[in-house]
Order: structure tokens, then C-alpha cells, then sequence
């Protein structure tokens, strides 16, 4: 897969569904009406290379063909991805050692709960308040980027360090399931971003076939 494939599959879906190639298609695939199919300019080289030297860590080939190329943000899975600059914004991070700080998982990870659901205060109490810090806490996804945002406080995140770097995973830590890799609904697979970009761009297409 090249990135110029990857763009005509873009561009056929664009035309699918944003261009409104079929009546009434408009903005039906999940999260199109937000990115409408339109991308953010492209980063340059030195902006890319100053970033890596600022945070200590070297982001994937692939991402960073992508945000050169095509994209620095915009048209993607969900509501589209985020760009690259404001990947710490929401989450507050101002610790320039973060992304170079090796992610911590290797496989699917949740948090056991010490305290019992069944008490309608259980919110008020001790053990769910250190829980609910600890489980939380930035330190679970060290060395990795947020790319996308799926809503209800789910999010995807590109892995920069450690065995595991170069792969999309998933934080559904909102909802209590934990962090996991994002697994291929073909191949059954752990996922890079051109994959999962990709596998995003097959899906969406094959609802219009």
C-alpha cells in the first residue's frame, strides 16, 4: 500500500459520500459531517525534525510520510485526526521527556476495582477516588500520541517508543475497558497508521458497494 493508493481510495470515498455521488449519501459515513473529507496542510521536514528533537522521540515513517504528504490532520476514522502540534493539549501534558518515556503495555491492560459498585456512594469513597487517579493518569500512555478522537471519550493513539511503537491503540479507559491495540477486522492483527487508515478508508467504501 502507497500513499498515493491510500489517496484515490480517499478521493473515491469523497466523492461517494462528501460529494453526494448518491442521492441522499451526503455525510453518512461515521463522523464525515465534522471532517467533511477535507485535510489540514502538510507539515514540513524541519517542522517535523523539531519536533522529534523537542520531545526526544522519533515518530513513525509512516505517520510522518502521511503528514507531509497528504495531511497534518482532518479526514479521518471517527471524527477525523487530530493534528500533530495539539496532540497535549487536552490532556495537559508539559513534560518534554512524555513521548520519549517508553509506553508501558505490551498487551490489553484495565485496572482491577477495589471497591463495591453496588454502593450507591461508592463515588464518595476513598478507595474509588485513588482508583479513579491512579487509572487515569497520563502515565498509562507515556510514549504515545492521540491521533483520533471516536467519541464518548474513546480515543485512538499512535505508539512512538517501545516494542510496541509504530502501532494504533485504543483508550477506552472512559468506559472502564482498559487500553488495548486496535486490532485488524481482516487479518486479525495489530495495526500501523497507513493499516489502520486504510482499513478505515475499505470499511467506509464497502457500504457504498
Amino acid at each position: 500500500m502507497t500513499l498515493h493508493d491510500l489517496k484515490e481510495k480517499h478521493d473515491k470515498l469523497k466523492k461517494l459520500d462528501g460529494g453526494g455521488f448518491f442521492k441522499g449519501a451526503t455525510y453518512k459515513t461515521f463522523g464525515s459531517e465534522t471532517h467533511r473529507y477535507k485535510f489540514n496542510s502538510c507539515l514540513t521536514e524541519n517542522i517535523l525534525q523539531s519536533f522529534e528533537k523537542s520531545y526526544g522521540s522519533t515518530l513513525p515513517a509512516d505517520y510522518k510520510s502521511f503528514l507531509t504528504q497528504i495531511g497534518n490532520g482532518g479526514s479521518g476514522p471517527a471524527y477525523g485526526l487530530l493534528p500533530l502540534l495539539d496532540w497535549n493539549v487536552e490532556l495537559e501534558i508539559n513534560d518534554n521527556s512524555f513521548l520519549s518515556t517508553t509506553f508501558p503495555h505490551i498487551d490489553k491492560w484495565n485496572a482491577t476495582q477495589d471497591f463495591d459498585i453496588d454502593d450507591d456512594d461508592y463515588t464518595e469513597t476513598k478507595e474509588f477516588q485513588k482508583w479513579e487517579e491512579d487509572y487515569f493518569s497520563n502515565r498509562h500512555i507515556t510514549g504515545s500520541i492521540r491521533i483520533c478522537h471516536y467519541g464518548c471519550a474513546i480515543y485512538y493513539f499512535l505508539v512512538v517508543t517501545g516494542n510496541n511503537a509504530g502501532q494504533i491503540w485504543v483508550d477506552d479507559r472512559a468506559n472502564d475497558n482498559g487500553i488495548y491495540p486496535a486490532i485488524s477486522k481482516s487479518t486479525g492483527g495489530q495495526l500501523t497508521f497507513l493499516e489502520w487508515y486504510d482499513e478505515w478508508l475499505t470499511e467506509s467504501l464497502n457500504e457504498f458497494a
